[in-house]
């Protein structure tokens, strides 16, 4: 009983170190239904890696600005922005492009809506990540 306790006990404090760091660092991406790996930090970029199994929508989540991606292994998304649901569209695999800045009142989400899971890398500019956010203080 009291290893279980243990047990429990850990898991609890590295969940919620996991959440609070992410919390803490405005230049990652998180998304609530799924896990990242993070491959890289340094004072120029984090760099995270995601895989995203069919059918599990990400969660409503932002994206910090100055971001790259990078398609290990496409697949179809669909993605929401609140009740609006856009039409599939195929990310081939090796495909590169960048992100721009979506906050969270922006109500976005995506799913694999295809078969296979979907690997993707994240790279997040730190720079740029960190003068918008403190832009966004000093408002």
């Amino acid at each position: 009983m009291s290893k279980k306790i243990i047990l429990l006990g850990w898991i609890i404090i590295f969940s919620t170190n996991v959440f609070a760091d992410a919390a803490k660092n405005p230049c990652y991406q998180y998304y609530p239904n799924i896990p990242g790996e993070l491959l890289l930090e340094n004072d120029k970029v984090v760099v995270q890696k995601f895989v995203f199994p069919p059918g599990v929508w990400e969660g409503i989540h932002s994206h910090p600005p100055d971001q790259l991606y990078i398609h290990l292994k496409g697949g179809e998304w669909t993605v929401k922005y609140g009740t609006k649901t856009y039409p599939s569209q195929y990310s081939q695999t090796g495909s590169v492009g960048w992100y721009g800045p979506v906050p969270l009142s922006a109500q976005h989400e995506s799913v694999n809506s295809g078969d296979e899971p979907i690997e993707l890398i994240w790279v997040t500019l730190k720079q740029g990540c960190l003068q918008k956010n403190s832009d966004l203080l000093n408002e």
